[in-house]
């Protein structure tokens, strides 16, 4: 019996080993490499740290964006690069004051931590744009 039991708990491990969601270590926001804002539009925005789950063929980047300034931001957009090719693009919607927005972007290429240097997060309004990083360890 107490064998049956160790072997479903094994087995279930291993079924949702690959679902496990987990951040990276020891970080705690990204760190801004190029910008080019300087009536400070996109301040206020701030891009929570990236969410990366297993996929069979790639990983799954969960990311959040919060306003947190005063006013109402509109027509922002949002792009995923990874080694310098856009992944995705994603108009952000209108966003109050405190709003969040959560969304996924799927990587159809394996992905190890090494890798994850090589992706680059812009949020773009009009011709101004910030772009961040993940730090290096």
């Amino acid at each position: 019996m107490k064998w049956n039991y160790m072997a479903g708990v094994v087995c279930a491990f291993m079924l949702f080993a690959g679902q496990v969601h987990a951040q990276v270590e020891g970080m705690d926001s990204l760190q801004m490499v190029m910008f080019h804002d300087e009536a400070n539009e996109l301040k206020e925005m701030v891009i929570c740290p990236p969410v990366f789950c297993s996929l069979p063929d790639g990983k799954r980047v969960k990311m959040k964006i919060c306003n947190d300034g005063e006013e109402t931001v509109r027509k922002v957009s949002f792009c995923l690069f990874y080694k310098k090719k856009r992944v995705c693009k994603i108009r952000l919607p209108h966003m109050q004051k405190g709003a969040t927005y959560e969304f996924a972007v799927n990587i159809h290429e394996k992905l190890s931590r090494k890798d994850r240097e090589n992706l680059e997060f812009e949020l773009k309004k009009g011709r101004c744009y910030r772009m961040y990083k993940l730090p290096s360890y």
